[in-house]
């Protein structure tokens, strides 16, 4: 017998909710702050719950293949995912958005899927601002 066990849980139940999401982003933003580092935040608008459908699951265990170990994702909002991208500029994270965004497509109908939004922050630009300090909605 293994140490580890395999999960029964659903992708979209290992999911971290949202109220520690939103901690997430704010030691992100100290530890940017602190270090000096730009990190973004990759937004998915869903236009369904997670719990009614299946392929979001689907959606989710392949993005967790396709983002790094140091990549936090859970619930932003309600029907909203989001992705930690530390350490990762706006190219960066344009490119892996890009990726994101046919991920998503490949699992949802195109009315069930609201916007792919991307925020960075870099604390050199604006060492006092929230976010977003850019921001790029990938479905205009």
């Amino acid at each position: 017998m293994g140490f580890f066990k395999a999960s029964k849980n659903s992708p979209t139940d290992l999911l971290i909710g949202k109220e520690a999401f939103q901690r997430a982003i704010t030691k992100e933003r100290f530890r940017s702050d602190r270090s000096n580092h730009k990190y973004s935040l990759l937004i998915l608008s869903l236009a369904i719950k997670s719990d009614e459908d299946e392929r979001i699951g689907q959606a989710i265990a392949t993005i967790r293949k396709r983002i790094r170990a140091i990549d936090e994702i859970g619930w932003y909002d309600e029907n909203q995912l989001g992705i930690i991208l530390p350490f990762t500029t706006m190219a960066g994270a344009d490119q892996l958005a890009g990726e994101i965004n046919d991920i998503i497509t490949a699992h949802l109908e195109p009315a069930e899927f609201r916007a792919c939004e991307l925020f960075c922050y870099d604390p050199e630009t604006v060492p006092e601002a929230g976010m977003p300090i850019w921001k790029k909605n990938m479905q205009e």
